[in-house]
């Protein structure tokens, strides 16, 4: 009997989890699926496609020229704009539905690219991308300075004859557009608007040095004196030491120790001496003064171009279109959070560690202040450590849990949970020779709205990347398809949805899971192997990415510059971190979680055992995610612009940095260089506390909607109207008043945010 009769006989639940953990399951249903195409077309079918199914992706070569054909057609396309909206009220009324048809052109090709660049297996494809990257963003820069085409744009959006007859989206793209015009300084006289866009490059140029730059040490070995090594209690650890001594060491005064690989983490968890753990801890996190100095570079460079915009600072440039408004209401927002943060849980998590400290265990009633001076950074693995061991016997005893978790059992799970809150269901699909990255091991799945029996859009699932940290790609977005284009050729471009009048979303999800050989035995009914088991944490994950990749799904919207998560930056992490409450909640996690052999159901006991043993300083890691959210906006503030232009002479981000951490407290760096360590200084710029902010409101979302019932129904279809469906169409703050019954956050001002962040993250 062949396999897919077998899956005609089991659970669609079943059928489901089975195409992700049996391989030769899966490879039966590749094969004899309906559309009677497979991994082996040559011996079934001559059909083949591209990746995604866009026909011209089957090679590299097909990729750059798909980027030329595309740029040529974005050409025409503007000049016919620019004609029409000169020549007649029609091509006024078309105009913005134009932009956005030009704007999805291009970003049908940027994304794709991306999306190569960063994840494809091969090459030769990541040099294609890197080549259709360079193309398309030299005329992206172009169309950005194109004044004709931001006049025209102006116009129509400042002509009410006009915009009555539009709607209210496109009016909506239109002023987003506009935006972004402005934001580049398009309304500037030629001179200006030439050294903004000199800055705006050098700004450029400066983040990619920045980026090169993150894990490079000031130096690569690390002196110590011979009386700090000698006074190393563990004996093992002292000879790993040894046996790697480098060009600093003298035999009878110091001892060098190497800042690559597992020796000083080794050290910065089991060395008991606290000068050797300081040094060795500062060592890894100094940056060379180079990387320092780029960094003063692009934050100066973002300054100037703030103030050649009007702004007060960088911030508040960034901030104007966000949910945050304004920089002093984010500053706001994570004072309330610190000191709810410093008055529970950081001190409860904090005490236990400083019991820990030998020298001061006696001291059970050490004062707040104490204890926040006295744990300093290169403690926090140490102490850890130690307290872990503690707790180790009792997790010896515990039942691994990841054998309730198999992807499939948790893909199958999702459906089941989206099924119950939205009514939507997971269906997979078999995919054409060429369509995907890896044809044994990428998974596509439909997602079906079964109340209106219509597809929503498509999933490509990898979780065995060699390559990529999980990641969430958007390679088309959601999209009305205009009475100008040709469907026909339209189809060999995108997937459309059964009327053909949208463009189907499609989205990528990649992670990087370990697979592990495992038998389903009698649960699966088949001889299956591979299923990859998940921790905790990895099951979190597919839970996180997830809720971006229904978010747009559901966002469906006519034009495609504000479909699904092309909402505010400080509002897009919403729906996947209130994903995180569902997989963390034992009501969900025990109703889907199956042993992969015996098919028994996950004990809420274990689970509860888990999750208690899970995170044993999370109050203080999200104190660590405000103190570097609260570093992106000092050296974003108008610190800088107001001492234009001295400051492009004397600023130095380090002091600002060390002073920072004094006043922040907890375990403060007041003597490396780290700041130029992290990344998002550049890739957020003023906009890092959007991942907490959204933390906070998920919390209210879940208190809110979820808390007495996570598989409702009616609270499922609250959150889905209310937010979910409205991709960026609709003010963040709008959606949120209407989620949560409370009209004051309508207005998404300073009380607005005071009620997002009152009791905000509370564990």
């Amino acid at each position: 009997m062949r396999i897919v009769g077998v899956a005609l006989k089991i659970r669609r639940s079943d059928h489901l989890r089975l195409v992700f953990d049996d391989q030769k399951y899966f490879r039966n249903f590749n094969k004899d699926s309906e559309s009677k195409v497979g991994p082996l077309p040559s011996l079934l079918s001559n059909k083949k496609t591209g990746l995604f199914k866009n026909e011209n992706l089957s090679t590299p070569d097909g990729l750059i020229e798909f980027s030329k054909v595309s740029l040529k057609q974005a050409k025409q396309l503007v000049e016919l704009m620019i004609q029409e909206a000169k020549s007649n009220e029609v091509g006024k009324l078309n105009y913005i539905n134009r932009l956005d048809q030009l704007s999805d052109i291009l970003c049908r090709v940027i994304d794709v690219a991306e999306f190569i660049r960063v994840a494809h297996p091969s090459e030769k494809w990541i040099n294609a991308a890197q080549q259709t990257h360079e193309i398309m963003f030299e005329y992206m820069n172009q169309l950005n300075t194109n004044v004709e085409l931001y006049k025209h744009l102006r116009d129509i959006l400042n002509d009410s004859n006009i915009t009555e007859r539009l709607s209210e989206e496109e009016v909506q793209v239109g002023e987003y557009l506009k935006q972004d015009f402005e934001r580049s300084g398009i309304h500037m006289d030629p001179t200006t608007r030439d050294n903004f866009v000199a800055i705006t490059q050098e700004i450029s140029k400066l983040g990619s040095q920045f980026g090169n730059g993150i894990h490079k040490l000031e130096a690569y070995w690390c002196e110590v004196s011979r009386l700090e090594f000698e006074s190393i209690k563990n004996p093992n650890l002292k000879k790993e030491i040894l046996k790697h001594q480098g060009p600093l060491s003298n035999d009878a005064k110091s001892v060098s120790i190497p800042l690559i690989g597992h020796i000083p983490y080794s050290i910065l968890t089991d060395c008991d001496t606290e000068s050797v753990r300081r040094k060795v801890w500062i060592s890894l996190h100094n940056s060379p003064e180079g990387q320092v100095h780029t960094l003063n570079e692009f934050l100066k460079s973002r300054a100037l171009l703030a103030s050649m915009l009007g702004y007060k600072s960088f911030a508040h440039y960034q901030l104007e279109h966000k949910m945050a408004k304004n920089p002093e209401n984010v500053v706001t927002f994570l004072n309330n959070l610190q000191t709810s943060l410093r008055k529970h849980g950081v001190l409860d998590e904090l005490r236990n560690l400083y019991k820990y400290k030998e020298e001061n265990s006696t001291e059970r009633n050490a004062s707040d202040e104490v204890i926040f001076k006295s744990i300093r950074p290169w403690d926090r693995d140490y102490l850890l450590s130690k307290l872990h061991e503690e707790s180790h016997d009792n997790e010896k005893q515990l039942q691994n849990i990841n054998e309730y978790f198999s992807v499939g059992t948790i893909i199958s799970g999702l459906s089941k949970l989206f099924t119950s809150i939205y009514n939507i269901e997971f269906v997979p699909e078999a995919t054409i020779m060429g369509e995907t990255w890896d044809q044994a091991q990428v998974r596509k799945v439909k997602v079906v709205d079964l109340s209106a029996n219509k597809t929503l859009g498509y999933l490509y699932l990898d979780f065995w990347s060699p390559k990529v940290l999980p990641s969430h790609f958007t390679i088309v977005c959601s999209r009305k398809i205009n009475n100008t284009e040709n469907v026909n050729d339209l189809r060999h471009l995108v997937q459309l949805d059964e009327s053909e009048e949208f463009q189907l979303p499609v989205i990528s999800l990649i992670c990087n899971f370990q697979r592990s050989a495992s038998s389903f035995g009698k649960f699966a009914g088949l001889k299956g192997k591979e299923a990859t088991l998940l921790s905790l944490d990895q099951v979190d994950t597919i839970f996180h990415e997830m809720g971006h990749a229904m978010h747009s799904m559901i966002g469906k919207t006519n034009l495609h510059n504000l479909s699904g998560t092309r909402c505010a930056t400080d509002f897009v992490e919403l729906p996947s971190v209130l994903m995180e409450s569902f997989s963390n909640d034992p009501r969900v996690l025990c109703k889907i979680g199956r042993h992969h052999i015996t098919g028994e159901l996950l004990p809420e006991s274990l689970l509860k055992k888990h999750q208690e043993n899970r995170v044993i300083l999370g109050d203080c890691e999200t104190y660590m995610q405000l103190k570097m959210a609260m570093l992106d906006q000092v050296l974003h503030d108008d610190y800088i612009v107001q001492n234009l232009p001295g400051s492009f002479y004397d600023f130095d981000s380090t002091p600002v940095y060390h002073d920072l951490e004094k006043k922040l407290s907890i375990f403060a760096d007041d003597v490396s260089t780290w700041h130029g360590k992290f990344p998002h200084l550049f890739s957020y710029g003023a906009v890092y506390y959007s991942y907490l902010l959204d933390r906070a409101i998920a919390e209210k979302i879940w208190k809110g909607l979820f808390k007495d019932d996570p598989w409702s129904r009616q609270a499922g279809e609250k959150y889905k109207n209310s937010i979910l469906k409205w991709g960026g169409t609709r003010d963040p703050w709008v959606c949120l008043a209407d989620a949560l019954d409370n009209q004051e956050l309508s207005k998404g001002d300073s009380k607005a945010m005071e009620i997002i962040g009152s009791d905000a993250l509370s564990v």
